[in-house]
């Protein structure tokens, strides 16, 4: 049998393959990868909107407040009013996201390195390089 290739399973297999990677090397401090993108990105803006926040994600709504419940109702995260436009929520990190988030850090780091060494240098760069790529698809 011939099956065509087809890019959407082969990045569906390897998105999980890596999420449960990723979820392993986060387990014991309560996060998940995808909670910990949410951290990570809050980390570099200045109290980003949920709307800013979800685009830098590429994530839609839904997806954003499921990741963001739990970060906020353990107190890692916060959320409030713009002062500008009530209408517009901005996201930051509390004091224990902040902390939280550097502890997970050094998981992180720990994980892309397994990850490269097991892809190789070459390859790793390669995958980011397509990656970006299949990005520029968004509309």
């Amino acid at each position: 049998m011939n099956i065509t290739p087809c890019f959407n399973l082969k990045l569906r297999q390897a998105d999980r393959v890596l999420t449960s990677y990723y979820d392993n090397s986060l387990r014991d401090l309560g996060i998940t990868i995808a909670q910990f993108s949410v951290l990570r990105v809050l980390s570099m803006l200045k109290n980003p909107s949920q709307k800013e926040l979800q685009e830098v994600l590429v994530l839609q709504q839904t997806t954003l407040t499921r990741n963001l419940k739990p970060l906020i109702r353990s107190g890692y995260v916060q959320t409030n009013p713009s002062p500008d436009d009530g209408r517009v929520t901005l996201v930051s990190l509390t004091d224990e996201g902040k902390a939280l988030f550097n502890k997970a850090k050094i998981r992180w780091k720990q994980a892309q390195s397994g990850i490269s060494q097991h892809l190789g240098d070459e390859l790793s760069a390669q995958l980011l390089q397509v990656a970006d790529a299949i990005l520029t698809l968004r509309s």
